[in-house]
């Protein structure tokens, strides 16, 4: 006889199961890869066949595992410290369009070149655009479709306040588009992108009681009047606001993040020009003071439009940011709520803001590009988050099929369809073969297909031990049919307690059969 197997490690896997948190997602993960390119302020953004194009002192071109595969002599010359960055667009015919500065200085303004690669990777564009004039050091590049790419450089008075000026590239020169008033500050940024057709611009204005703004308009004659229409304001926190940044990731959604005294806000636009979150959400405080004491901050979105990233500096009370701490935050849910700031471990120069770092996503992997006070160059690291682009609740490292809904580890097995439903690693299983869930099923129970009614002998294997439960006639096989709505996984795994409870006392009077401690079956 053999003796009786104890229920003590089954149960306590069952009620492991029943008690462990479904969905659970790992850590993000921060990686430091290392000094990357030469320069201080950049531009980068993602383009075709998930390459990653950066124009700092130089342009760069990144494979999706941020190995460089192309260095080339394109960059910008303003890379002071006191200097804003270049800006970069690339096309979804993989042709690059870059705004660079050169010579000149803040008061007498600078030379502005915009520079085209073509989808070819040949540089056939090189002109200027416009003529200096003060304060013309922030720019921006957005492509938004096929045709002309829209442009961007600021004007500043004999004070802070100034205009940006939009542009359009017609073919060897620059046209004028429109001007833009009353919504930047020399002391801060600008920065358009491009995405279906539609350009998207975000701007600040960050003195004391200031705002920050975030516009949209479909690319074409008239522009600049959609954005002047479409322009709204953003107020959260308190003093200066401004130092913005945007995103727009593969589903459209627009990430947009803005800096207040010492602090970082968050909210996200759809790809109408909605409004997405009721409030503004605080992402960072407590980042220091510096001569503005805005927070300084970058985001970007994955593709499965929930999962964000945001960048943020802590200052150590230097008058330009020189030394700040970089800190890292996650949103799984759209930016409605955020982790707790955790920091890099390194440290950043910002610049008075004009040296904030920059992310690029490409899947659930961000791309941080920042100014390294170690190597004084530029650094790339990268934070690996777990994605749920299907939004059943299961991340990407814990769901195997991150396309489908109706497939995750708390999904019902479905018969018949061929595909792995729960996520353990079997396909159809417990569907009424005859070959059932183990020799136990042997055993006539009017679920066809059965046999002879022959009892197999308990041979003590695992497969010995399974559900063996009558099910209604309309359930055929013991699961749910395909197409049926899926049981949820709490159910599944009551089921299998249940199972467990039944089962053994079934074989134990098998095994008194056997041995002639108790009576026929």
């Amino acid at each position: 006889m053999k003796p009786t197997r104890s229920l003590a490690g089954p149960m306590l896997l069952v009620l492991a199961a029943l008690t462990a948190a479904p969905g659970a997602a790992a850590d993000p993960e921060w990686t430091f890869r290392g000094r990357i390119a030469d320069g201080g302020q950049l531009d980068a953004t993602r383009g075709p066949g998930d390459s990653i194009h950066v124009v700092a002192g130089r342009y760069y071109v990144l494979d999706g595992t941020g190995a460089v595969v192309a260095d080339e002599d394109r960059g910008d010359e303003r890379q002071g410290v006191m200097d804003f960055p270049p800006a970069l667009a690339v096309g979804d015919d993989g042709s690059v369009h870059l705004v660079t500065r050169h010579g000149g200085s803040f008061d007498a303004g600078h030379e502005l070149r915009y520079r085209r690669r073509n989808a070819a990777g040949t540089w056939d564009l090189d002109h200027a655009l416009g003529t200096p004039v003060p304060r013309n050091y922030v720019v921006g590049a957005a492509w938004a479709g096929a045709g002309s790419p829209v442009l961007l450089s600021s004007q500043g008075g004999s004070d802070v306040w100034g205009t940006l000026h939009l542009w359009e590239e017609a073919g060897g020169s620059a046209a004028a588009s429109g001007d833009l008033d009353g919504i930047w500050r020399a002391d801060t940024d600008a920065r358009l992108r491009g995405h279906g057709g539609t350009v998207y611009l975000v701007s600040g204005r960050c003195d004391p009681g200031g705002t920050a703004y975030f516009s949209w308009g479909a690319a074409g004659a008239g522009l600049r009047d959609r954005l002047a229409a479409n322009l709204q304001e953003h107020t959260a926190g308190t003093g200066r606001r401004g130092f913005p940044d945007l995103h727009v990731d593969a589903a459209g959604s627009v990430h947009f993040l803005y800096g207040a005294h010492q602090e970082v806000y968050y909210n996200r636009y759809d790809a109408a020009g909605t409004r997405q979150l009721a409030a503004d959400v605080r992402v960072f405080d407590g980042l220091g003071d510096w001569h503005l004491s805005t927070g300084l901050g970058a985001v970007a979105g994955a593709d499965d439009g929930r999962t964000v990233a945001a960048v943020a500096l802590r200052s150590d009370g230097s008058d330009t940011a020189a030394d700040s701490d970089l800190l890292w935050s996650v949103s799984t849910d759209g930016g409605a709520t955020w982790s707790a700031p955790v920091d890099s471990g390194r440290n950043t120069n910002g610049g008075e803001g004009r040296r904030r770092p920059r992310l690029v996503a490409l899947g659930g992997t961000f791309f941080v590009f920042f100014w390294d006070n170690e190597v004084s160059a530029l650094s790339l690291a990268t934070l690996a988050v777990a994605t749920d682009a299907d939004g059943d609740g299961y991340p990407s490292d814990v769901d195997c099929d991150d396309t489908r809904a109706d497939v995750n580890p708390g999904a019902t097995e479905v018969c018949g369809n061929g595909i792995d439903d729960d996520c353990d690693g079997a396909t159809d299983e417990g569907c009424g073969s005859d070959a059932d869930a183990g020799d136990v099923a042997d055993a006539p129970d009017d679920i066809a297909p059965y046999d002879d009614g022959a009892v197999a002998p308990d041979d003590g294997t695992a497969a010995d031990v399974g559900p063996v439960l009558p099910v209604p006639p309309d359930e055929g096989c013991g699961c749910r049919a395909a197409g049926a709505a899926p049981k949820g996984a709490w159910w599944s795994v009551g089921s299998l307690l249940v199972s467990f409870l039944l089962v053994v006392p079934l074989r134990r009077r098998r095994r008194r059969a056997r041995s002639g401690e108790g009576g026929s079956r």
